[in-house]
This record gives structure tokens, sequence and C-alpha cells, in this order.
């Protein structure tokens, strides 16, 4: 894959990271019933929609990553205006994190709630976040680079607790992480091609990514004519919901949708 477009993948997943990260955070203050901070969270997140749409075309990135590359380039003054519009959220999002770690009410909710040891993470195999936070440093961009990854500075975030209140302290971590990301990435960014032709081939092929949840991985075979004989996803939800009864098992009814939140887990990732 050409370097550019190699660059440009690690930027566009960053922006969809730190996107990703602030909707689990509104989720995370909704379920505590703080309606404003909630709101002020959801608004950051419909800011970074909005420069995802101005960048790329897609508000959720559609259709940008393609075999070989890319399906277009990104301009360079395009990329600078995403990043500054990072900046700016990723300001009020440190805003939004100092009252939040003020709030007693809310702290209350979340420290020692939900809580899954290192032992038990490590067991069920779990992945991002919700592993990061439970003291188990898995992180593909780490531990196997792929792409641009390999020539960033980059150490996953961790925490040991294993509670809510960790768990949501990985993520406003991550997201403050994605932004550096972005500035390396642009700052490594140079001109040339952003795609090359792959050729049509019979074979299999595992790959693998850290997506915003945790590790994905995706298994193909093709066969003489290239086309899709069988494909297979194991998203990182469909791993993490092993360790959903280990977050609740104690805890009061009244916090399960608060654990929930915390472990920001999809119920569409389980059909595979």
């Amino acid at each position: 894959m050409p370097a550019r477009a190699q660059v440009l993948r690690v930027f566009i997943a960053e922006l969809e990271r730190l996107r990703h990260h602030l909707g689990a955070i509104a989720g995370i203050c909704e379920s505590t019933g703080l309606a404003v901070a909630a709101s002020q969270a959801e608004i950051l997140e419909e800011d970074l929609l909005r420069a995802s749409g101005a960048l790329t075309g897609h508000r959720y990135l559609f259709g940008l990553a393609v075999p070989g590359g890319l399906a277009t380039d990104l301009s360079d003054d395009a990329c600078q205006d995403a990043l500054r519009r990072c900046q700016a959220t990723l300001r009020q999002s440190d805003h939004l994190w100092s009252m939040l770690r003020l709030s007693s009410g809310f702290v209350d909710r979340l420290e020692e709630v939900g809580v899954i040891a290192e032992s038990d993470a490590r067991e069920h195999g779990l992945v991002g976040p919700v592993a990061r936070a439970s003291g188990i440093a898995r992180d593909l961009r780490a531990a196997q680079p792929y792409g641009a990854y390999r020539h960033l500075a980059f150490f996953p975030v961790l925490e040991r607790e294993g509670d809510g209140y960790a768990r949501m302290r990985v993520l406003f971590a991550e997201a403050r992480q994605s932004v550096g990301l972005m500035e390396q990435a642009l700052a490594a960014l140079a001109p040339g091609p952003v795609r090359v032709e792959v050729p049509a081939r019979s074979g299999a092929a595992l790959g693998a990514v850290e997506a915003p949840r945790g590790a994905a991985f995706h298994w193909l075979r093709l066969d003489e004519d290239g086309k899709v004989l069988r494909y297979r996803i194991m998203p990182p939800s469909f791993t993490n919901w092993h360790g959903f009864h280990l977050a609740v098992e104690d805890f009061a009814f009244q916090d399960l949708p608060i654990i929930l939140a915390t472990l920001d887990l999809s119920v569409a990732e389980n059909d595979r």
C-alpha cells in the first residue's frame, strides 16, 4: 500500500476513535442521569461527525478504505482543517472531564462499580478499553503494529482498577492520544499515490485492526475469480460480552445500566 495511504488511514482511524469515545462518554453520562453533561458530550460527537463529513464526504467514513489503499485522496489542507476541529473538540472534552471528575455524585456511581479483575479479563480474553482499564495492555497498534502505526510514537493507555471509573478514564485518555496520533500522522504525510491496483486471485487471509472497542479480526477466502467464498468477523464486543457477567456480579440492579454503558458493548456485534 502506498505510504501516503497508510498515513491517511491512521488519520481517519484515529478520527473515528475520537468520535466513538466521545459517544461512549455521552452514554455513560446519560446512564448516570447527567443530562447536561450527556448533551455536551453529544454536541462534541456531532462536531466530529461534521468534521468527518467535511473531510471525506461521509459522516461515518464509509467507502473510503478499499483494497490497495483509499478510494480517493484527501488534501493536506482538508486534513489540517479536520485536525484543527479535532483539537478544538479535545479542548472542550478536557473541560468536560475536569468537571466530571470533580462531581462526587457522578464519580460515586462509577468508582468500585462493575469491577473486572485483571485475572478475569485475561482469562476471558477481553480487548480494547475494557481490557486496558483492568491492567491488560492489549492494543494491536502497539503489539502488532500495522500500516503507518509502526512509525509513530505510541504506548497503550493503562488503568488497573477495572471499575467503571477506570474505563471512563481510559476513554478520555485515549481521546487525547488519538489527537496526538493525528498530529504525528500529518507531520509524516508526504505527496504520492493513495492506491495500487490489487489483482484478483484466489486464497485466504486474516486481517486485524485495533477498532475503537478493541481488536477486530477479519478472515476472508476468495475463489479463482477473486469472488468472496467465505468471510468471518470477530468483532470486539463478541469477545467482551463474555465478560459482562463478571462486571454485574454482586452489584445492585440499579447499577446495571451504568455498568453496561461503561463496557460500551454492541449487541449487533454478536451477530457474526
